[in-house]
Order: C-alpha cells, then structure tokens, then sequence
C-alpha cells in the first residue's frame, strides 16, 4: 500500500456500497469509451470493469501517480478493455479524440474539480454524461439553481444538467479529508458550441460574474443589457444559464 500524496489531494474511496453506488449512476452503453479520473488503488477501476465485462466498453484510466500507474499497469496488463495512461489529466484530456461516445467517472481531486470540470466541457468529444465525487461545498455550487447561481453553476449547467446524487461522509475515506464529498451527474445537453465558442462563452460569463454582489449595469452597457431585454437591476445570479446562453448570443449575433 503506497502512502498518498498530500499534494497531489488523495484521499482514497474505501467503501465497497459507495463504489457501486457511483458505478451504477455511470450510464453504460456498448460501443462507448470511458474515461476514469485518478484510478488511484483502482477501487472505482475493478467495480467499472466488473460492469463492462463482456460488453464493447473501452475504459481509459488516467493516473498522474507513477507509482499507482504502474501497479495498475501491472493488475491489468492482459486486459482488453483497459488502458491505463500515465498523465496529468488536464493536460491529457485536450489531446483525447474518440470516434465513439464518451462517458467521464472519477473521484476528483477537491483541489482542481474546476479545473477539470472546465475542461472535460472543452475536450475533442464533448462526455455523453460524467459521474463525479468531488467535495460537498463545490457540489452544491455545480448544482445550484436562480437566485444562488454562481459561475460555475451557470457555465457547467449551460451544457450539462447537474444533478445532486448523494453525500458521502469524510470517514469514508482513507486518509480522511477534512470536508464531506458529494456524487453528482452530469447529463448533456443538446448544446452545439465549437472551442473557440465555449472559450469565449467562458470569458462572457467571467465578465458577468466579476462583480457577482453588484447589479448587471455594472459589467455591461446600458446598450448592451437594451439588446438583450435583460433588467439592468437584476444580478449576476438572477439569471439562469439558458437565459444567460441566450443573452451572449445576442451580443455575438
């Protein structure tokens, strides 16, 4: 058993019910690529190649762990259905092309669920769906609705519907982290937007959340806020994604 890196933010899923709850929420269809996020001991890895088994299912594990990466290199190295990539997954998950449907699964490191969030929406093949652990407090921001959207909110729910799953308690951890974890789903929607488009999407609604206390005539014009018939008292949180999507593209008509 290899002693986790405290840098690197893992704390490890122990229990065997949470597990198969999480692998049960992942919709599975044959013909689909799965990509795993921090296998870590491979916890989460056995249960989901358990599920897969004997179906057309091909499971990516990406580990910036070398020490983890090799183990389970070496649990699976007869496996077909498997490969497990050494990566740092921000970087990996830009460069990842499928000509088949793509579902993402892990328990996130707490301190770059954004970071990862944001970029599984900008990959090559934007995810069918994605099932993630991540910590309570961010959970709940993803999922928020009006009148307590946040940023992130907004800009994952543009895309995904974000659904709150369940909690699971810091003990069920090893080594417990200091803070509850919560599963939540993504599920897309039917949302057509190339990179370029998203980037500035992004950049739109960070404009938009700069001043999240303050009233919208403050990061947009009198002009701006006309055009797109939105309240200039109203603010940042008023809004909800769908109405957001629709006030960028007025703007970038």
């Amino acid at each position: 058993m290899y002693e986790p890196v405290k840098s690197l933010g893992q704390n490890f899923l122990i229990k065997s019910s949470i597990v198969d709850l999480m692998v049960g929420s992942l919709d599975i269809v044959n013909g689909e690529d799965i990509i795993e996020i921090g296998p870590g001991h491979g916890v989460l890895t056995e249960a989901l190649l358990h599920r897969i088994s004997g179906r057309d299912v091909k499971v990516y594990s990406v580990e910036v762990d070398e020490r983890f990466a090799a183990k389970l290199l070496g649990m699976y190295a007869t496996e077909p259905s498997i490969e497990i990539v050494h990566a740092d997954i921000l970087k990996w998950l830009p460069t990842f092309t499928s000509d088949r449907k793509v579902r993402v699964f892990g328990s996130l490191p707490y301190y770059i669920t954004s970071p990862i969030l944001h970029a599984v929406i900008k990959m090559n093949v934007m995810p069918e769906s994605a099932v993630f652990l991540i910590q309570k407090e961010v959970a709940e921001k993803v999922c928020s609705k009006v009148p307590d959207a946040s940023y992130l909110s907004t800009f994952v729910q543009t895309f995904y519907d974000a659904e709150h799953l369940f909690n699971v308690p810091k003990m069920e951890f090893s080594p417990s982290p200091k803070v509850d974890g919560s599963v939540i789903k993504l599920t897309r929607k039917n949302i057509a937007m190339d990179h370029l488009s998203i980037e500035r999407y992004e950049g739109f609604l960070h404009r938009a959340f700069s001043h999240p206390r303050k009233m919208l005539n403050k990061p947009f014009s009198k002009e701006e806020l006309a055009k797109g018939g939105i309240d200039p008292k109203l603010r940042p949180q008023n809004l909800s994604s769908e109405e957001w999507l629709e006030f960028y593209g007025i703007l970038h008509a």
